[in-house]
C-alpha cells in the first residue's frame, strides 16, 4: 500500500521541480493574460479591439516553452471557453463542461500543429498561425454537427470596415487577419529577444541569413493585408446606398422559459394572450409582416383540433385568422408541427406563414437541429443520452428550404426565408437561402433558455456576419431578446430596448423597414467556403512537408559515417 503512495509523491515532486525550471510565473502570467484579453474581446465586455493582441502572450509560450506547451494550450482553451459558455449552465452543467473540453481540444490541436510545423520547416508564426487557426475554425463549424461559436472574427462585428471582406472570405477571412497581426507582433518580440539572448533559441529566430525576409514577413505582410481589407471595406461602405423595403414588426413577449417549458393549459393560454395583445398593440400602424419568435404558438397549427381535443389548439388556430384580418398584415409564427406516420408521431420545429386573409401559405421545418438540445444522436445505441435533452420529445430534421412570397402594401413583392434558433450561425445554410433567391432573411429564436446572459449578445454578433456574407438584410424576432434589424453592411440599425436602455428580458414590439441593395450574389455566396478550404489545404501541405522533412533528417542521422 505504501509503494504506490511513495511513487505518486515522487512523481509530484519531480513535476513541481520541473515546473519551477520552466518559470512558473512566466507560464501562468502569460496564460492568464491571454485568457483575460480573449474574454474581454467577446461579449459581454465587447472590447473587440483587444482581439488584435490577445493571443500574443500564448503564441510566445508556444514557441519558447519546452515543457507543458500542450497542457498549457488545453488549460487556456478550457478556461476561456468555460467562462464564455457560462450561460449554458442554465440548461445543463454536463453539456457546459463537455462542450468546453471539446472546444479546448482545438486550442490543443492549434498548439501542436503550429509547434510541429515551426520546428520542422522553420517558418515564422506569421505564415503558419493564420492558416492553422482559420482551418480549425472551419472544421469546428461543421464537425460533429458543428459549433460555429467564439470565432475570433466575431469580435469585430461592430467594426464595419474590417468585416466587409466577409462577402469574399466569410468570417474566416476576418479571423485570418486578426491571427496574422497577433502572430506578426509575436514574431517581432521573439526575434528581438533572441538577438539579445533573453530567451532560449526558438527554432528560427537566430538565423541571420533570414533577417530581411523575416522582418519583411513579420512587419510588412500583416499590415499590408490589413490595409487592403480596410480599403475594401471603406470602398464598399462609401458606395453602399440601400433602399427601403417592406415594413416588418417583431413581437417579443419575454416569456420565461420555466413557464413555457413546464406549462399547463392555463399557462399556454396566457402565453398566447401575451403575444396576441402585443400584436394588437400595433393596430393602425401599416405593416407588411408581423413575426412571432420560435415556438411561441403553444398549440398545434397543422392538425385538426378535433383529433387532439385540446382547447389550446383551437385557440392557436383561430389567432392567425384574427390577427391577419384585424391588422391587415401577413404573419410568420413559430410553433411545433406534428405529422403522423402510422402509429409514430413526428415533431418539427417550424415557422408558419399566413397571408392577409389569414390563410396558411406554407411552412418551413427547421433543418439544422441542435444536438442534445432538440434531438439525441446515437440514442438507439446509448439510450441514457436522452437524459441530456431538455425536451420530452425528439424533433426531426426538416428536408427543404422554403421561400415565402411577401406582397406589401406598396404593391411590391419580395421573397424571404427564415432560419430558426441557431440556424443563423450556420453559414452554409444561410448562403443556400440567398442562392435560392431570398431578398432578405428572418430569424425566429427563443434564447429564453439562457436568461439575461451574454449568449443573447453573442448570438446577435454572429448573425451580423451572415448579413455581410450574403449582402442582404437580416431581422430577428426573439422571445427574450435581442430582437433587431441588421443591414447588408452589418450595421445593427434597430434593436428593441426599454426606456432604461435594457434590451434583454423585456417585452415589446419593434417595427423597422428592411434595407435592400441591388440584388446579386456576392463572391462568398457563389463560391462558399473557398478561403477556409484553402487554409485547410495549406495546413495539410505544411504537415506533410514537416513529416517528410523529419524522416529525411532521421535517415541522415542514422546513416553510418
Amino acid at each position: 500500500m505504501l509503494c504506490p503512495l511513495i511513487f505518486k509523491e515522487h512523481i509530484l515532486a519531480n513535476f513541481l521541480k520541473t515546473l519551477n525550471k520552466t518559470n512558473f510565473v512566466k507560464l501562468s502570467g502569460l496564460s492568464f493574460l491571454t485568457i483575460l484579453l480573449l474574454c474581454l474581446s467577446f461579449p459581454p465586455a465587447d472590447m473587440g479591439f483587444l482581439a488584435w493582441i490577445a493571443l500574443i502572450p500564448w503564441f510566445i509560450l508556444i514557441v519558447t516553452e519546452e515543457r507543458y506547451v500542450y497542457f498549457n494550450a488545453l488549460f487556456i482553451g478550457t478556461v476561456f471557453i468555460f467562462i464564455q459558455l457560462s450561460w449554458l449552465r442554465h440548461v445543463t452543467y454536463i453539456a457546459w463542461i463537455l462542450l468546453s473540453l471539446y472546444c479546448a481540444a482545438y486550442f490543443l490541436c492549434f498548439a501542436f500543429c503550429t509547434r510541429f510545423i515551426i520546428s520542422r520547416l522553420r517558418l515564422p508564426l506569421v505564415i503558419i498561425a493564420p492558416c492553422v487557426w482559420a482551418a480549425l475554425e472551419f472544421i469546428r463549424s461543421f464537425f460533429l454537427s458543428g459549433f460555429p461559436w467564439f470565432f475570433i472574427g466575431h469580435t469585430q462585428y461592430q467594426f464595419l470596415p474590417i468585416i466587409q471582406v466577409s462577402d469574399i472570405t466569410g468570417v474566416y477571412g476576418v479571423s485570418f487577419i486578426i491571427i496574422m497581426v497577433n502572430a506578426g507582433i509575436a514574431d517581432l518580440i521573439l526575434y528581438i529577444a533572441a538577438r539579445r539572448d533573453t530567451i532560449n533559441s526558438p527554432y528560427l529566430y537566430r538565423f541571420p541569413g533570414r533577417k530581411f525576409a523575416f522582418f519583411g514577413l513579420a512587419c510588412i505582410l500583416p499590415f499590408v493585408l490589413l490595409a487592403i481589407i480596410l480599403s475594401y471595406g471603406v470602398y464598399w461602405l462609401s458606395h453602399y446606398k440601400p433602399k427601403e423595403g417592406p415594413t416588418v414588426c417583431m413581437v417579443q413577449g419575454n416569456i420565461p422559459q420555466d413557464m413555457k417549458f413546464e406549462s399547463n393549459e392555463e399557462d399556454e393560454i396566457n402565453i398566447l394572450k401575451q403575444y396576441t395583445d402585443l400584436s394588437m398593440s400595433v393596430k393602425g400602424t401599416p405593416i407588411d409582416l408581423l413575426v412571432w419568435p420560435e415556438t411561441m404558438v403553444p398549440g398545434l397549427l397543422n392538425i385538426d383540433p378535433e383529433l387532439t381535443g385540446r382547447k389550446i389548439d383551437v385557440l392557436s388556430q383561430l389567432t392567425p385568422i384574427q390577427l391577419s384580418q384585424e391588422l391587415n398584415t401577413n404573419l410568420l409564427l413559430g410553433g411545433i408541427a406534428l405529422t403522423l406516420a402510422g402509429d409514430e408521431q413526428i415533431y418539427f420545429n417550424s415557422a408558419y406563414y399566413y397571408n392577409r386573409e389569414g390563410k396558411s401559405d406554407g411552412c418551413y421545418d427547421k433543418i439544422h437541429l441542435v444536438p442534445f438540445g432538440e434531438f439525441t444522436p446515437l440514442k438507439n445505441y446509448f439510450p441514457f443520452l436522452t437524459k441530456l435533452v431538455p425536451y420530452k420529445i425528439g424533433l426531426t430534421h426538416g428536408r427543404h428550404r422554403t421561400l415565402f412570397r411577401l406582397d406589401t402594401l406598396q404593391h411590391e413583392s419580395f421573397d424571404f426565408g427564415t432560419s430558426i434558433c441557431y440556424e443563423d450561425t450556420v453559414p452554409s445554410l444561410i448562403r443556400k437561402f440567398k442562392k435560392d433567391g431570398a431578398d432578405f432573411m428572418l430569424n425566429i429564436t427563443n434564447d429564453g433558455w439562457f436568461r439575461d446572459s451574454a449568449e443573447l449578445d453573442q448570438h446577435l454578433a454572429i448573425m451580423v456576419f451572415r448579413a455581410v456574407e450574403n449582402r442582404f438584410c437580416m431581422a430577428r424576432a426573439a422571445n427574450t431578446g435581442i430582437s433587431s434589424f441588421v443591414s447588408p453592411d452589418g450595421a445593427i440599425y434597430a434593436k428593441l430596448s426599454d426606456s432604461k436602455g435594457k434590451y434583454r428580458e423585456i417585452s415589446g414590439t419593434l417595427i423597422g423597414r428592411i434595407k435592400l441593395v441591388e440584388k446579386y450574389n456576392p463572391f462568398y455566396t457563389t463560391c462558399g467556403d473557398w478561403f477556409s478550404i484553402l487554409c485547410v489545404a495549406a495546413l495539410g501541405i505544411m504537415l506533410i512537408m514537416s513529416v517528410v522533412k523529419g524522416r529525411i533528417v532521421c535517415q541522415k542521422v542514422t546513416e553510418p559515417k
